[in-house]
Order: C-alpha cells, then sequence, then structure tokens
C-alpha cells in the first residue's frame, strides 16, 4: 500500500503542476470562476476552480494544469483570457466596467486585465506583446496587407516581433505567433489556402491546445469534405456505408492520407456540423462520431467527441429543460416546474436596447394573441433588474418580470450567449426549441406548431 500510494503521488506531481491565481476586482462579493480550455473545437472549458470575491474585491483561486493551456477568468458573467502554465503564480488586476444603460450587448465595454506579476518565465508577456504588434500593423496596413496583397508587410511584422519581444524560448509563444502570420498570409492567398495547408498542417502536430492554432484550423478545413478533391457522389455513398468506408475514400486525398491524426480531427470537426443537417444525415453523422469515440488512438478526440454531445444533447428537444426558482420584482419566489402543464416562454436580457425595445413591442403583442396558452417568463440579470421594473410598469407589462439573483450559472444551463435570448419550453416542462427565434422573427410560428403537438 506504501508503495502504490507512492506512485500515486509521483503521477499527480509529474501529470500536473499547481497554478495559484490571487488578486483584485472591482466588482465585490461576485462569483469568480477558472476555466483551462483543453477543447478549443467546441471551446469547452474544464472549470478548475470558484469562490467569491469579498469585500474589497480580492479573490484567490487554484487549479491543476498539465501544460501551458488557455484559460478564462470569469467575475459573474463578464470575463478575461489568460494563459496558465504548470507551476506558475498569477497576480491579476480585473476591472469590469460599468456599462450605461442603453448600450446594446454588443456594445458593452469589455473588462479589462492587468498582470501585475507572473512566475510563467515571462510567457504571457510575451504572447500579449506578439499580440499587440500583429494587431497594430494589420490595423495601420489593413489595406495594403489585405487589398494590396503586399506580403512585404509580414516580413516587417516578423522583424518587429524579434526586435520588441527578443529571446522567446517558449513554444506556445512561438506557435501562437507561428499560426497568427499563417492566418494573415491566409488572407493574402489566392489558392483557397493550398499552400498555407502545405506549409503549416501537412506533416505538423496537432497542436490542441494553441488557439492560433485551432482559428486557423477551423477556417482552412470547414467544409473540407466538398472543397478537396473528392467525388461528392462517392463521398455520399462511403458516407451511408459506415465509418470504415468513409475513412477509407476520404484517405484518398493525400493530405488525410499522409495525416492520420490531423485528419481524424477534420473529419470529426466536420461530422459536428453535419449533426445538425436533416435527420438522416444527423443520425448518420452521429453513428461515425460513436464509431470514431469508439476506435481512436488520441484521448484528445474522445474528449472533443464526448464535450460535443454533451453540449448537443444539453437543449436537444424533449430533455428535461433546466429547472430554477427565480424572485419576482415582489420578492415572491417562482418555480419553471410551476408552470409544467402548459407552454413556457423564457425570455432572458440584460439592459435597454433598441433592438431590446424592438422585441418587447412585438412580445406584447403576441401575448395579447396567446392569452393564456404561453406562459411568458423574463428573467433580467440581478443589476439590470430595477430598470426592467420600471418598463413593465411603464408599459403595463403583466407577465413575470423575475430576478436572475447570483444565480448566473442558469445562463449556462441554458447556454445564454447574446441578450435578449428566448427559451421555448414544451408541457412537462420539456425543452422545445433552443434558442427559439426572437419576437419578429418567426416565433409565432414556433409556438403554434409546439402547441398544435
Amino acid at each position: 500500500m506504501i508503495i502504490v500510494l507512492l506512485f500515486s503521488v509521483l503521477f499527480l506531481t509529474t501529470t500536473a503542476q499547481n497554478v495559484t491565481i490571487t488578486g483584485r476586482s472591482n466588482k465585490t462579493n461576485t462569483l469568480m470562476r477558472l476555466f483551462a480550455y483543453e477543447d478549443l473545437i467546441n471551446e469547452t472549458g474544464i472549470l478548475l476552480d470558484q469562490g467569491k470575491t469579498d469585500q474589497q474585491g480580492n479573490f484567490i483561486l487554484e487549479g491543476l494544469v498539465k501544460q501551458t493551456i488557455p484559460a478564462r477568468v470569469y467575475v459573474g458573467l463578464e470575463y478575461v483570457d489568460l494563459i496558465l502554465t504548470p507551476n506558475a503564480t498569477y497576480d491579476l488586476e480585473i476591472i469590469v466596467p460599468v456599462q450605461q444603460e442603453n448600450v446594446s450587448y454588443f456594445e458593452k465595454e469589455l473588462p479589462t486585465l492587468r498582470v501585475k506579476r507572473a512566475t510563467d518565465k515571462g510567457l504571457y508577456r510575451q504572447m500579449i506583446l506578439s499580440e499587440e504588434i500583429v494587431n497594430g500593423y494589420m490595423m495601420e496596413h489593413f489595406n495594403q496587407i489585405y487589398r494590396g496583397r503586399q506580403m512585404r508587410y509580414i516580413d516587417s511584422i516578423q522583424n518587429a516581433i524579434s526586435r520588441e519581444v527578443p529571446d522567446i524560448k517558449s513554444d506556445y509563444v512561438k506557435n501562437h505567433n507561428r499560426y497568427k502570420i499563417a492566418a494573415i498570409r491566409l488572407g493574402i492567398s489566392a489558392d483557397g489556402g493550398k499552400k498555407i495547408i502545405k506549409d503549416y498542417y501537412d506533416g505538423q502536430p496537432v497542436l490542441y491546445t494553441q488557439s492560433a492554432y485551432i482559428d486557423l484550423f477551423k477556417e482552412l478545413f470547414d467544409g473540407y469534405f466538398s472543397i478537396a478533391s473528392y467525388d461528392s457522389h462517392l463521398l455520399n455513398d462511403a458516407f451511408k456505408e459506415g465509418p470504415v468506408p468513409f475513412r477509407k475514400y476520404l484517405d484518398t486525398d493525400p493530405l488525410m492520407a499522409k495525416n492520420p491524426q490531423l485528419a481524424e480531427l477534420i473529419i470529426i470537426f466536420n461530422l459536428q456540423k453535419l449533426c445538425y443537417g436533416d435527420r438522416n444525415t444527423s443520425r448518420l453523422a452521429k453513428d461515425h462520431l460513436n464509431y470514431i469515440k469508439s476506435q481512436t488512438k488520441h484521448a484528445e478526440h474522445k474528449t472533443i467527441i464526448g464535450d460535443f454531445f454533451t453540449k448537443y444533447n444539453q437543449l436537444a428537444v424533449g430533455n428535461d429543460a433546466p429547472e430554477f426558482t427565480l424572485k419576482d420584482g415582489n420578492g415572491n419566489e417562482v418555480s419553471l416546474s410551476d408552470f409544467k402543464d402548459g407552454l413556457v416562454l423564457l425570455q432572458f436580457v440584460d439592459g435597454a436596447s433598441p433592438v431590446s425595445e424592438r422585441q418587447f413591442a412585438e412580445l406584447r403583442s403576441l401575448h395579447h394573441q396567446w392569452q393564456d396558452s404561453v406562459q411568458i417568463l423574463t428573467i433580467a440579470t440581478h443589476d439590470k433588474m430595477d430598470i426592467f421594473k420600471q418598463q413593465f410598469t411603464e408599459k403595463r407589462i403583466d407577465w413575470p418580470l423575475l430576478d436572475l439573483g447570483d444565480n448566473i450559472l442558469l445562463l449556462e444551463a441554458y447556454n445564454v450567449r447574446t441578450f435578449p435570448e428566448y427559451i421555448l419550453i414544451r408541457k412537462g416542462n420539456k425543452i422545445g426549441e433552443a434558442p427559439a427565434p426572437s419576437p419578429e422573427r418567426y416565433l409565432d410560428e414556433r409556438v403554434r406548431r409546439l402547441y398544435g403537438k
């Protein structure tokens, strides 16, 4: 037992190292969460730690990481991005700007991050400096680079990085810069990215946790089945025959044949998109993905497929809708289960804007038509609750207005990414459509279709 214990300790210390983040935010008594992103294909993060800022805004977050990896620190609903290195410590300052009332979700000021101290051998600082150089050149010489297709500016960017960020030893930073430059080259190239694929992906290692690599991968290989030298009829026949014939046919493309690990990732990426096609195509694509997951030699691919199905099934039609209990404007508790006998429309809002004003007007009209056949529930973020209470009073809106409070994880449960956002719930509190169309875009049609089922 002692020997087993010693080996267990040795395994833990060699596969993961402690990362500690301390810092301060201007948001006090606010939920803080730290995510690491091993799966950039699905942008799925692993929760490493969570806690709350104290009354002075101080916080501490800790986690275990095996390699240099992209991370995200959430302050309530807002976030900043970071790169974590094993066995490093970070001291951060995160400022979340106070938003103006009439600014739309897409025009909000973003939080700012200042890394006051980091024991990561300068990796994050070098990444940020390199990024600033690339972005600066792109903004200043956009027309010359993309319209004039002047390759000399790429040499200027590389020279500036070498001059201003000397002595880069980290392969992570080197690869980040390399694939950032490759993305610019893609915009200049006139061959559809064939040379970029040859120079940067053919025969190269797959960099799962390098965001610049994965961003470019998604751009290059989206729809690869249709842009490679495949016969569409033979491709479709192989797809229907099953995973083995399909892969055998895909390997008639030289790139796919020479790079089996990269080829499998390309297949996974494109099959995931096919899952959102018609019913038969979706079923076949899921079968292919499940087969790959059972046969692959790459743990990363098992994770990517598993993450996809988790996200895909999270709000699938007919699944149980995430339960919640929130308080209305009068402090009374309201639960989703209170309305399990009928249709429910959830409306998530965060601040006033011309878009939300227009959608509220349409929703009031639909509410009048629907009468009691659909229960609307508007869920407002806590700091905007007073704005909506006033609006509901002035415009005599009579459906419930609920305060999200500190239950911000409810937004993730319903995959809310923009505001306003709509979710249709069927009888029995089952998912009907998530997300649902906005009031001015076919929402009434979808409601009537669900009501008839």
